[in-house]
């Protein structure tokens, strides 16, 4: 609570130096209705976080782990606070001065009481749904509360805590997080990277067209991005148009401008060499695996099914050094061939005695929100964690949505990992722990379902 006393104090001061009765201008007018904004917002915000903070602890996941979805938004809010709190104090110590930009500074208060403002919302969504669900319970389905209808009859409807939080979260104005406030919540090294990033997909959004994706779109982005750039604000609404706006195959032809040979070829001149780069093909067979806490015992691993039915895995296998397996015919007779490749020269060239396997093998489930991207977009910091590693690594190239929807990518992510385990010697790893971490890992999974 200290955060909302000194946002109280800070803002009441500001506002009282840029009232209407000491300046008359536009921006004083501006900076005045933002601090008095701050104002409002943190006076509501301590009931909202002081309840949330009960209420958090009860959706543990034990005592040793104290974390869970309510405690990330309390902490988000909190780092939101925090730098309320410090833009207060600069524009404190700065307005007087002769260099003081009063219009940014107002534009950035206007920002943080904003998010603020939203993030306010969202505690008391959160509230409610903490309020209703049972410990340790995250998705209270099944509770009902009773809201009036605003009909002429004026009928009370039931209907579930998350049909309400939904229909509540869909008329916040969320655009406050994208602009001056991106990524705020994160560590200030990350932020230039998220708002070229943004800067990228919002540019990228105006020059799209759905009958011509690809390059033409990049390029044409580039044009407009300028503005973008400039205008935080701007961008913020561009970007929650988009994401309310536009379908999946925005998404998925964003992200895979990183697919293209152009692009590819680019990474390429920065990549670590690699010693093997192979893309690999896994007929869809059952497998069989030992119990970690009964060897004698095995269990059968089915290869994926769901809306495809059995098809063969695909896979990419990146090495720095040439281990103990890896140059076996049994791992040759699964390389599939690619359109490029930029991996490192054949071993028949530069070929070393192979090194014995790596005490580790690292399973590597690339992003892309399981619509968009391959391995190959992750091949240049994959190439990166294999030589800082010393460990052989597995990317699995699971089938994207919405052509194969869930739970296929999870089946084949599964699958790929039990799938490692069976051959982890001819891929480069030990294999004397594998079987224990299997074990594990299927219990854990079998508690989750």
């Amino acid at each position: 609570m200290d955060l909302l006393q000194s946002l109280q104090l800070l803002a009441r001061d500001n506002l009282t130096f840029f009232s209407p009765c000491r300046s008359s201008s536009a921006t004083s007018r501006r900076l005045a209705d933002a601090f008095a904004a701050l104002l409002r917002h943190g006076r509501h915000l301590g009931p909202a976080l002081a309840h949330l903070s009960r209420l958090a602890p009860a959706f543990d996941l034990d005592e040793a782990t104290p974390a869970n979805g309510y405690r990330s938004l309390l902490h988000v809010v909190r780092v939101c606070l925090d730098r309320a709190v410090e833009r207060c104090r600069y524009v404190a110590a700065r307005r007087g001065g002769l260099f003081f930009r009063a219009g940014a500074n107002a534009a950035e208060v206007e920002a943080l009481a904003a998010a603020l403002a939203q993030l306010r919302a969202l505690l008391v969504l959160a509230g409610k749904m903490a309020e209703t669900a049972e410990p340790g319970c995250l998705f209270p389905d099944g509770v009902k509360v009773a809201e009036e209808e605003e009909e002429e009859e004026e009928e009370e409807e039931e209907e579930g805590i998350s049909q309400v939080v939904l229909r509540e979260y869909s008329t916040m104005h969320n655009g406050c997080f994208y602009g001056r406030c991106l990524g705020f919540q994160f560590v200030p090294s990350l932020r230039p990277f998220l708002q070229t990033l943004a800067i990228g997909l919002v540019s990228f959004g105006e020059n799209y067209r759905s009958r011509d994706p690809g390059l033409g779109v990049a390029a044409g982005s580039l044009f407009t991005s300028g503005k973008f750039a400039l205008d935080p604000e701007l961008r913020g609404a561009e970007f929650e148009r988009l994401t309310q706006n536009l379908d999946v195959h925005f998404w998925k032809s964003f992200w895979n401008l990183t697919e293209t040979e152009l692009l590819a070829s680019v990474a390429s001149l920065t990549a670590v060499q690699v010693g093997l780069c192979r893309a690999l093909a896994v007929s869809p067979e059952p497998l069989e695996l030992p119990l970690a806490r009964d060897p004698s015992r095995s269990v059968t691993i089915a290869p994926p099914r769901a809306h495809l039915g059995p098809a063969p895995l695909h896979l990419r296998l990146l090495s720095y050094h040439l281990r103990e397996g890896q140059d076996s015919a049994a791992l040759s007779a699964l390389t599939r061939p690619e359109g490029s490749s930029w991996s490192a020269a054949p071993f028949s060239l530069r070929r070393p005695p192979p090194l014995p396997p790596s005490p580790a093998l690292l399973v590597h489930f690339h992003g892309g929100g399981f619509v968009a991207q391959t391995s190959r977009s992750h091949e240049p910091y994959l190439r990166a964690w294999a030589r800082d590693l010393g460990a052989p690594i597995l990317s699995v190239d699971y089938a994207l949505a919405p052509e194969a929807p869930f739970p296929r990518a999870l089946e084949e992510c599964f699958y790929a990992y039990c799938w490692a385990l069976r051959h982890c010697r001819m891929l480069g790893g030990r294999s004397q722990k594998n079987s224990g971490n299997f074990g594990e890992f299927w219990g854990i999974l079998g508690a989750k379902i």
